[in-house]
């Protein structure tokens, strides 16, 4: 059976999720706070250009009034009057020069007359039809478009100009008939310096305001990235224990179903273990010198067997509700120790042991404590090199009966502790790699806790707790 999944496996990678998020939410505002300068950029320049397109306006009007008042009863028509109103603007600063168009659009003079001619647009044509000016800014105009020819132009260079064309109707104020068009040549710098003056204003509110929004939107989504990461592991964890709860639940079903398996088992390999104890024990009777070695491994071995069919029987016994007796801890440590003095021997390991707790068990609870403690002790007693030590001790420690359990073998590898009470694969020659799986079984059913207390180089440390509730004081057990 696979161990369970790494918390960090389980858990979604939310912050690198709410950084994208972040980011795709900073991008998007970064494109509205764009297209909103784009679009205010636009209304602005058309605002400044169409500003200058008015004020000629206005003066080609008052022009025109000028022209008919300084003329006396001089009768001429409406297109000499706006002829002659427009040259007089011409004298406003920064102006170029000028082309005139009848009212089709169609160029007929131009002042200066190095002017170079060129047609009217639609756009302007249209707009002075409904007596309205027009104009257009060209940031970077050469000079060859403006004038047919310039000193200049001799040697070769031509300049280029920002220009602004504004193309105002000819027409009396009185009156809506339009008599013509003039487009004055505006030279731009003025504009084009105020453009830039624009932008320059433009660029630091839309910094300023992607600044602050993009600030506040991490602040607030902060709280709920935290938030919704704090449920993701509780969820994890969650996920982890109930797989976990899972996998101890296939396993006490499975030990429930070989309940009925290991009685029948132990039943039938009573009588046959005695039987091979007697065989083995005559033997092995005689001098030292005679009994040879495994003889002796034979019947330690055959006993051994012998008394876990009839612990294991016990065990089974009391679970079928049989009568019970009760067995004091210092008792029941003897029998651990007496079941490990031989194998201690052998392997040349010391077995420390030391008890304290003053307390009364049942045999049911003493038999499957003994059950742990034994499995306990052989992984001790495997993990223990030659020369070493394992020592158990019982303590009464607040409501608590604490067996401890210590070796100095090598400890458990970091990446096998999270998964220490699973079913595993036994490194070890003979083993079936269920043992600690068993005991923590065993443990969870008698209310008391197994675990690993600690684990290094050196050695490591089992301890298994009893609830005072699973013993009495042995004043009370004993009559007054």
């Amino acid at each position: 059976m696979n161990g369970t999944p790494n918390l960090e496996k389980l858990i979604p990678r939310t912050r690198r999720a709410f950084w994208l998020g972040v980011g795709l939410a900073l991008n998007v505002l970064a494109v509205t706070i764009l297209a909103g300068v784009l679009y205010v950029r636009g209304l602005v320049r058309e605002q400044i250009a169409q500003r200058d397109a008015e004020a000629l306006h206005a003066t080609t009007l008052m022009e025109q009034l000028d022209a008919i008042s300084n003329n006396g009863k001089e009768v001429r028509s409406e297109e000499q009057i706006g002829f002659d109103a427009a040259l007089l603007a011409s004298r406003l600063r920064g102006v170029m020069g000028i082309r005139f168009y009848d009212t089709n659009g169609v160029f007929t003079d131009s002042f200066p007359a190095t002017i170079l001619p060129l047609p009217l647009g639609r756009s302007a044509l249209e707009s002075v039809r409904t007596l309205k000016p027009h104009s257009r800014f060209h940031p970077d105009t050469p000079l060859s478009a403006v004038f047919i020819y310039l000193p200049q132009f001799a040697t070769g260079t031509v300049a280029r100009v920002p220009t602004l064309d504004v193309t105002v109707p000819l027409h009396r104020r009185e009156t809506e008939k339009l008599a013509g068009a003039a487009q004055f040549i505006v030279e731009g710098q003025s504009i084009a310096d105020e453009y830039a003056h624009l932008d320059h204003h433009l660029i630091q509110i839309a910094v300023i305001t992607f600044a602050v929004v993009g600030l506040l939107l991490v602040v607030m989504l902060w709280p709920a990235f935290r938030r919704v990461e704090k449920l993701n592991r509780d969820l994890a964890v969650r996920g982890e224990r109930l797989q976990r709860a899972n996998e101890e639940l296939a396993l006490a079903a499975r030990a429930s179903a070989l309940g009925a398996v290991s009685a029948h088992l132990m039943h039938g390999l009573k009588n046959p273990l005695a039987s091979l104890s007697q065989f083995v024990s005559r033997g092995s009777n005689g001098s030292a010198e005679s009994v040879g070695e495994d003889w002796q491994d034979a019947l330690s071995a055959s006993r051994r067997m012998q008394s876990l069919v009839e612990q294991t029987l016990e065990v089974l016994g009391d679970a079928r509700g049989e009568p019970t007796y009760e067995l004091s801890v210092k008792d029941l440590v003897a029998n651990v120790q007496q079941r490990f003095a031989m194998a201690a021997g052998r392997r040349q390991v010391k077995l420390v042991v030391e008890a304290e707790g003053k307390c009364t068990l049942s045999s049911r609870t003493a038999n499957l404590a003994s059950l742990v403690l034994v499995n306990l002790l052989e992984n001790a007693f495997e993990a223990t090199p030659t020369g070493g030590t394992v020592s158990l001790s019982v303590a009464r420690e607040m409501e608590r009966l604490r067996f401890r359990v210590s070796d100095e073998g090598p400890g458990f590898p970091e990446q096998k502790r999270e998964h220490l009470f699973l079913p595993c694969k036994s490194e070890r020659e003979g083993g079936s790699g269920i043992g600690l799986a068993i005991s923590k079984q065993i443990a969870d059913h008698l209310g008391a806790k197994l675990e690993l207390a600690e684990s290094s180089p050196k050695g490591c440390v089992f301890v298994l707790e009893l609830p005072v509730s699973a013993c009495e004081e042995a004043a009370v057990a004993q009559p007054s």
